[in-house]
């Protein structure tokens, strides 16, 4: 039996749900159709005595997406299980689509270092881009750059072009009331309908502090689909990471913008095309010329290492 930590289960931020649907649709579902046990337990919260026998009785624990590793994860961890539910999944852990917390600059503690290997399974972790993988590599974690699960299958990023109509995010949890003041200034002077998609619990109220005539959507994944779905000529440009990914699994134009290291080393990695939300030139210039990008993704490693989870 496996057992599948979802971040979409009991989650708060929407994008947590685009993670989740690539994750069951790209691993889950092949491995459950190859005939493996799958054991859903969700990654927020507590776990119950229920969900603590099932790590305990699974072959492979299988933790999927976020922010899940820093420096010093043995004494802060990301987590919101404890440090000993954790270690219910000693020898056989997995990450998958997982990244870094925030830029550390010290370099994994001793400690935790130990703690991560003696938690790994014989499976390399599936991390979303270089920065991540070069961490684990130097504290002895076997581990591989396969990008975010979103992105499996994405080839081309389509840039956004001044035009009819845009569905914008903020987010309520790294907030720059002056950049993103500017930000909606500029979507507004470029678009002639824009709407803002509040991702997280409190994306909507930051924003109405800044815009409080905005023309807000549900906050529902249905709600920022139907958006993006709704006319041929709608485009996303937006602060929050997922929002963009699903824009683009919709083939819809799409400019996700860096507010902290995961988009930033998403582009280093496979190209995506994601400009600092203060750099207001590239944003300019990107609504002005459009135009087609191709991501890199390492689509050998990507079928390597889904292929082990098959057999």
């Amino acid at each position: 039996m496996i057992a599948y930590v979802d971040p979409g289960a009991k989650t708060t931020n929407l994008g947590d749900l685009v993670i989740s649907q690539s994750v069951k649709r790209n691993l889950i579902d092949p491995v459950a159709e190859a005939g493996d046990e799958v054991v859903m337990v969700p990654l927020h919260g507590n776990l119950s005595d229920h969900e603590r026998t099932v790590i305990r009785s699974a072959r492979e624990v299988l933790v999927c997406g976020t922010n899940l590793l820093s420096d010093h994860a043995y004494f802060r961890s990301p987590w919101h299980w404890s440090r000993d539910d954790i270690s219910l999944a000693s020898g056989k852990l997995t990450m998958f689509g997982v990244g870094w917390w925030q830029y550390q600059r010290a370099g994994i503690d001793f400690v935790t270092a130990r703690w991560m290997r003696s938690l790994a399974s014989d499976k390399p972790w599936a991390v979303r881009d270089e920065y991540s993988a070069q961490r684990l590599q130097r504290a002895g974690v076997d581990a591989i750059h396969l990008s975010c699960p979103t992105l499996w299958g994405i080839q081309h990023q389509t840039i956004p072009q001044a035009g009819e109509s845009v569905v914008v995010t903020l987010t309520d949890y790294n907030q720059d009331p002056l950049a993103d003041q500017r930000l909606i200034d500029l979507v507004e002077r470029s678009f002639d309908r824009v709407s803002f998609w509040p991702q997280g619990p409190g994306d909507e109220a930051y924003l109405r502090s800044l815009r409080p005539g905005a023309n807000v959507l549900e906050p529902t994944l249905q709600a920022f689909d139907e958006a993006m779905l709704g006319a041929e000529s709608v485009s996303y440009i937006g602060l929050r990471l997922h929002a963009g990914i699903r824009a683009m699994q919709l083939g819809r134009p799409s400019l996700p913008l860096s507010i902290d290291n995961r988009a930033r080393e998403i582009s280093r990695s496979v190209g995506l095309v994601a400009p600092s939300r203060h750099d207001v030139r590239a944003l300019e210039q990107a609504l002005r010329e459009g135009g087609r990008r191709a991501l890199s993704l390492p689509e050998k490693s990507i079928e390597a290492w889904r292929e082990r989870w098959l057999r």
